[in-house]
């Protein structure tokens, strides 16, 4: 890690790492813990890039919803209430039973 800059900070989906990895992976080997993140990241990336940045964009249309938050709904995939709401309490923020059954009707509509 010595001599590398960071060139951009962005929160990115379990999908997206994967992507890094397999072509960095292409243009070289990849260090330990890159090949654990990418087995991780290719075991429970659940949704296609095109598919996680589809649905990211329509969760940000939600006006209660960051994008780090998105991210983390793209990345688990609620499937109720509860599991919604325990995502949000990771920002200390909590939602109505109204704005978690938005984000589950834009998560099942998938």
């Amino acid at each position: 890690m010595l001599g590398k800059e960071i060139k951009s900070n962005r929160v990115v989906s379990l999908s997206e790492v994967a992507q890094m990895l397999e072509e960095r992976e292409k243009a070289g080997e990849l260090g330990f813990e890159q090949k654990g993140a990418l087995e991780y990241a290719k075991k429970f990336g659940h949704l296609s890039v095109e598919k996680s940045h589809e649905l990211i964009a329509k969760l940000l249309e939600l006006p209660f919803m960051s994008e780090a938050m998105a991210v983390k709904v793209v990345d688990l995939l609620p499937k109720s209430e509860v599991e919604v709401k325990l995502i949000f309490q990771q920002e200390k923020r909590d939602l109505t039973s109204a704005q978690a059954k938005q984000v589950l009707e834009i998560v099942s509509a998938l």
